[in-house]
């Protein structure tokens, strides 16, 4: 077994040396065959079983094939009297289909190697059979190789010839287990395929690169069965320096032909395949376009040449696009990570079209500038409108938003950075020709806007250049902002006038006018007039004294930020008591005093305690007791005050409670009285006490009316309201706990009560204190360095003991 293999390599070796030779001494002429091999046989497979694996149906294919292009080469082999061996050489070489016989030869006995093997797993015998079918394979493809080396045939086809010939061999090594010959093979092969698919365009590389990548696991294996450390480094080496000097020079070769050929088109660094014939005659006459441009004369001249290249580019598109659809409807795209190639093409395709278009808009632009030039002048009697420039760029800034969004160029950045540049330079000339058509319409408004956005874009887009070389040529456009800005502030000065004055012949208008108004300047300042009597010693500017205009003589004050304060809780301070109702009186307190806070009561009862102080110490002499009326005594509240729980009597009166108050304290309860009963029945029932809270901005709920009204004893009229007035000046109602309350309030969790802020409460809220009158409660209370005021000091000073406070009110 060991002779055999020995005697395998020898031949081989021994063949390639013989067609190196042959190959050596040919000299033919230049090369015309390209055949593709690898795709071949690779479409071949596919469509003949081996998507399957079925080898047999395939050698059968191969043995149809083989016949019927012998038949129409009339290349066969031998005649009816008998078979006659008739191989290809470099002389008979005079179609690429002679190509295919050793090819397909070649295929058929490797097909047949495969079969044995799948079927020499349960018969062993078969592995002979499968040795021998794989040497008649080497055998046709290094025949193959040697025809394939004549001067007929070109690069790529060398390259493959030499791929797949190895690739065989490495075959027969692998199953001969001659790991360190078949890894030789195995390694030359890949790395012609790698080449290959480096030269190549994208659609055929994807076969290439299949084919490395199917050749990894038998290098693998050979390594491993190798063993040897040197020999897998050895392979490395020969792997990295990528074969002989020829292979280089051939994928040169390979390079040049398909750039000369134009079967490919290289856009952004990303090299596409080109595969529709109206594509190719589109970018070859694109190659043109400059020497055409330049044997221009005019402008009509390069117009129509633009008009030329923009049809046969619109047709290339609608042929790509008619192919992509077709394609679609029989296979499904699998690369959706990229953009696949002819879409890529498509893209450009586009891109080419679109700054085609703008290159012919710009010569259009170049001409009605012109134009519109001498029209302005007068030099020309052609009207040139500046509608025409609104469409030229109007159609220019939709092309750039059209390549914006162009496939396959959301992500670069340096490319849609040039095009949004670009864009809002073609958006300031579009807003300055828009501007002219509205002042050509008399909208001066609508023209002063327009320059104003014009000089926007201006400022965001000047001093910036485009780097892009697909746009660089735009430079030009650029330059033309520093003269636009000029014509934008002349026209924007001018549509201001104009806006102004309202009239188109501003110095026409000014020569012809007058004032005969007798109104004076301050009812005439939208009217711009030069009024000589202005100057003059009576100028006839306002009039004096001005119109007497009625007000209402009793105005209503609303507090509009009450709504908005919101005040701090006093749940903690009321130690789960009621909170500081005064009940139905001190809702008419309120009503009368009409105060701008909640803590008007507070003010109220400090003040009353102040005073009755006050008149302690000044008048005590002269008080006297007053004389209780004779009436019943009402039921007595007991109250805990600071000075140890004292109770305190409440005096009622019956029908001599007027003799309690002043005839000017009767009035203002009488007026409030009146003011709360809407309904005018004498009594002030829940809708009355509704009604007076709602003109005063605050909803009360149920709950709060219901507890004013149950101060009372029944039905609330005039008498009953003053009966209660008594009561609470007398002390029968919780007037001590209101009071603790409300300084309490105050209290800033220490005990004490800041004397800046009690000095606003009294002078801002309720029955306001004067200065004095602060001055002079300060002075009798316990006041410390900080300015802080001892609350528990203050509140035993109000609520004093009843002795005390029966002196203060007879005083």
């Amino acid at each position: 077994m060991t002779e055999t293999k020995s005697n395998d390599s020898e031949t081989i070796t021994t063949t390639q040396q013989q067609s190196g030779a042959k190959n050596d001494s040919s000299k033919g002429p230049e090369s015309i065959y390209t055949v593709p091999l690898l795709k071949l046989i690779k479409e071949a497979q596919q469509q003949h079983g081996l998507r399957h694996g079925d080898y047999q149906r395939y050698r059968t294919y191969c043995s149809s094939r083989l016949h019927r292009l012998r038949k129409v080469l009339h290349f066969p082999q031998g005649d009816r009297k008998g078979f006659k061996k008739r191989e290809v050489t470099l002389d008979n070489l005079k179609d690429e289909k002679f190509v295919y016989l050793p090819l397909i030869q070649a295929e058929r006995a490797w097909s047949y190697a495969m079969q044995l093997k799948q079927e020499s797993n349960t018969e062993p015998r078969k592995k002979f059979h499968l040795v021998a079918r794989l040497r008649k394979a080497v055998s046709h493809t290094i025949h193959l190789e040697y025809i394939c080396q004549s001067p007929l045939c070109d690069a790529r086809t060398k390259l493959e010839a030499q791929a797949y010939s190895a690739w065989m061999q490495g075959t027969l090594f692998f199953e001969l287990q001659e790991w360190k010959q078949a890894s030789e093979k195995l390694v030359l092969s890949q790395t012609i395929y790698e080449k290959l698919a480096s030269a190549l365009n994208e659609d055929e590389q994807i076969l290439y690169k299949q084919r490395v990548e199917e050749l990894n696991p038998n290098l693998r294996y050979c390594a491993y069965n190798i063993g040897d450390s040197s020999a897998q480094q050895d392979l490395l080496n020969m792997r990295s320096k990528g074969g002989k000097s020829e292979l280089d020079a051939l994928i040169a070769q390979t390079r040049e032909k398909q750039a000369a050929s134009l079967l490919e088109v290289t856009w952004r660094g990303r090299t596409v395949p080109v595969r529709l014939e109206k594509i190719r005659v589109f970018l070859l006459a694109y190659q043109g376009l400059d020497a055409s441009l330049g044997k221009a004369n005019d402008c009509d001249a390069k117009l129509s040449a633009y008009e030329t290249i923009l049809l046969d580019c619109k047709e290339a598109i609608q042929s790509l696009k008619e192919d992509l659809a077709a394609v679609a409807k029989t296979k499904v795209d699998l690369q959706s990570s990229q953009l696949g190639s002819q879409q890529y093409l498509l893209s450009y395709l586009t891109f080419l079209r679109a700054t085609l278009t703008i290159d012919r808009n710009l010569v259009m632009v170049d001409v009605f500038q012109k134009n519109f030039a001498a029209y302005q002048s007068g030099e020309s009697k052609k009207v040139a409108k500046p509608q025409e420039g609104v469409k030229l760029y109007e159609a220019m800034v939709q092309l750039s938003g059209e390549l914006q969004q162009l496939q396959g160029m959301e992500n670069d950045k340096k490319f849609q950075n040039d095009l949004e540049l670009l864009t809002k330079v073609f958006k300031a000339f579009r807003c300055y020709y828009m501007a002219l058509t509205c002042q050509g319409n008399r909208q001066w408004a609508e023209a002063l806007a327009l320059y104003q956005r014009a000089e926007t874009y201006i400022n965001q887009s000047e001093g910036k250049k485009l780097g892009d070389s697909e746009f660089t040529k735009y430079s030009r456009v650029g330059q033309d902002l520093a003269h636009l800005r000029s014509l934008v502030n002349s026209g924007k000065c001018a549509a201001h006038a104009q806006n102004i004055l309202g009239v188109e012949d501003i110095n026409a208008a000014m020569s012809g006018l007058s004032v005969r108004s007798k109104k004076s300047l301050c009812l005439r300042l939208d009217e711009f007039v030069e009024d000589v009597s202005l100057t003059s010693a009576t100028p006839n500017v306002i009039k004096l004294p001005p119109t007497m205009a009625p007000v209402p003589c009793k105005p209503l004050f609303f507090d509009l930020a009450l709504n908005h304060i919101s005040f701090p809780s006093l749940a903690e301070n009321m130690e789960n008591k009621k909170s500081t109702g005064a009940g139905i009186t001190g809702f008419v307190k309120v009503r009368l005093s009409r105060p701008q806070t909640p803590t008007p009561k507070m003010g109220d009862v400090e003040k009353k305690k102040k005073k009755k102080k006050k008149e302690e110490e000044t008048a005590p002499a002269e008080a006297a007791p007053a004389a209780a009326p004779a009436a019943a005594p009402a039921a007595s509240s007991t109250k805990s005050g600071s000075t140890g729980g004292s109770k305190k009597q409440a005096a009622r009166s019956g029908s001599n409670v007027f003799s309690m108050f002043s005839q000017k304290q009767v009035a203002e309860f009488k007026e409030g009285f009146q003011l709360m009963d809407r309904d005018k029945d004498g009594i002030l029932g829940k809708n009355d006490l509704r009604a007076t809270y709602d003109e005063l901005g605050r909803i009360a709920s149920e709950k709060e009316l219901d507890e004013m009204l149950k101060d009372a004893p029944g039905p609330i009229n005039f008498t009953a309201l003053l009966m209660m007035f008594a009561e609470r000046q007398s002390g029968g109602a919780d007037e001590d706990e209101v009071v603790i309350a409300a300084f309490k309030s105050f209290d800033d969790g220490t005990g004490h009560i800041d004397g800046e802020n009690l000095r606003h409460a009294l002078m801002t809220w309720g029955e306001k204190f004067t200065t004095k009158e602060v001055d002079d409660a300060y002075a009798e209370m316990t006041i410390d360095n900080n300015n802080r005021i001892d609350c528990n000091a203050l509140i035993q000073m109000l609520t004093s003991s009843p002795a005390e406070e029966t002196e203060g009110e007879a005083a």
